[in-house]
């Protein structure tokens, strides 16, 4: 007899929770899972930054510098997921890039041990 997918899809929805609410309260396992995830093929023409929370009026605060944001602005994640920005609420390195005009154009947030390695690798 075959599981229903609602089943299986309730099953899987519960194991990702326990695994995410363990690894938000232990930074041992923060590390760990941080060790293990690949590192993101980034532009070479990236740089890399201290990003506030966008404020919502087209602009973003990069390292204490105002730069314009792009109309067709993308922010992912530190799991490389596409966010709005606007749903970024905590301060974050980023890596971003900047298009012809000046633009903030693509920005990556990424964790501690991210941005560690790309410093290390410049």
């Amino acid at each position: 007899m075959p599981l229903p997918a609602p089943l299986i899809a309730s099953v899987v929805s519960a194991i990702i929770e326990t695994v995410v609410q363990s690894s938000q309260t232990d930074p041992a396992s923060v590390a760990r899972y941080e060790s293990y995830v690949a590192r993101r093929a980034l532009p070479p023409e990236a740089k890399v930054g201290f990003m506030q929370p966008p404020a919502g009026n087209g602009v973003i605060v990069i390292d204490d510098q105002s730069l314009a944001l792009s109309p067709i602005a993308q922010f992912r994640n530190r799991q490389n997921l596409i966010v709005m920005p606007m749903s970024v609420q905590q301060p974050s390195n980023v890596v971003y890039v900047n298009d012809n005009f000046g633009s903030v154009y693509r920005v990556w947030m990424i964790s501690e041990a991210e941005a560690d390695s790309i410093k290390k690798n410049d």
